[in-house]
């Protein structure tokens, strides 16, 4: 399991071992797999900062509009 969130807790980057504070971007890999930083595992999600521990609401909202939602 993959998802990117935003950290709850202080940590350590499990690829290049960089210090993650508390609401810094992550990718979490699931119960013992331990978490990425941002730079580590780049996401193609559009969304502003705030909305991407949410998911890709940008991409949501392109469907919306293009359906005339």
């Amino acid at each position: 399991m993959k998802k990117t969130m935003q950290s709850k807790y202080p940590g350590t980057c499990r690829n290049c071992k960089a210090p993650i504070k508390r609401g810094d971007l992550i990718t979490y890999h699931g119960r013992g797999s331990g978490v990425s930083c941002a730079k580590c595992s780049p996401t193609t999600d559009n969304s502003s900062y705030e909305d991407r521990a949410c998911g890709d609401t940008a991409y949501e909202d392109a469907c919306a509009a293009a359906c005339g939602m």
